[in-house]
């Protein structure tokens, strides 16, 4: 009964994982149309730079190195549109890392064959006990490519909270109120990561640590909440 409910618990959370990442490529006025996949997404973003929309640009690019980790003219094009609005290049975080190690696409596939394999194996191994010691062995190589698959998740985790600032400037306020004080500005292209939302308004923090409020309609989610 435990292994069941762990099992199905992991399933729920890497489909979380892979609807979060397959909608990476999608929102009403940026994502391209017919479909999305790593190359569209790059197409997409270079149209993007060329139209000067820079801020967009980068949104782009950061979903397309989601799909695309490992993309080498990805990164490039990141850096040349973060230093064409004065940023500095993106710093290589965990999931970059992580990404040298494998595909994180391809390990959640392999998390989903990990939980075939364990969930058939536990089931199997009540009906046929001859065969218990080697339905027990495929049961535990289930259950690790599961554990390698969520802690794929766990790097992946924190690009869901990541937004990209695609108006030319945008205020960090106070208190979420067009008329509350400004603390910092930032600038298109810039990456916050949101922390909550109200009304109108983001709790963002900046790369500076900054804490502050910004106004929605200037951010777009590197991916979507629908």
């Amino acid at each position: 009964m435990r292994a069941r409910s762990f099992l199905h618990g992991a399933l729920l959370g890497m489909l979380v994982l892979g609807t979060g990442i397959a909608s990476a490529a999608t929102t009403a006025d940026s994502s391209p149309r017919g479909g999305y996949s790593a190359a569209l997404i790059y197409d997409q973003a270079n149209a993007d730079a060329r139209d000067g929309k820079l801020g967009v640009a980068v949104l782009n690019y950061e979903r397309g190195r989601l799909l695309a980790p490992r993309d080498e003219d990805i990164r490039a094009n990141l850096n040349a549109v973060r230093d064409l609005s004065g940023l500095a290049p993106s710093s290589e975080s965990w999931f970059d890392r992580h990404a040298e190690f494998a595909n994180p696409n391809t390990l959640f596939w392999l998390g989903c064959l990990g939980i075939l394999i364990g969930g058939t194996s536990e089931l199997a191994r009540r009906r046929f006990s001859a065969h218990r010691l080697g339905l027990r062995a495929a049961s535990f190589a289930g259950l690790a490519l599961t554990l390698v698959t969520l802690c794929d998740a766990t790097a992946v985790w924190p690009a869901m909270s990541d937004a990209v600032v695609i108006v030319p400037t945008t205020s960090e306020r106070v208190a979420p109120a067009t008329l509350a004080e400004p603390l910092s500005v930032l600038r298109e292209g810039e990456i916050v990561s949101v922390e909550a939302a109200r009304a109108e308004f983001a709790l963002v923090r900046s790369a500076t640590g900054l804490t502050g409020w910004v106004s929605r309609a200037d951010l777009a989610r590197v991916v979507p909440n629908s």
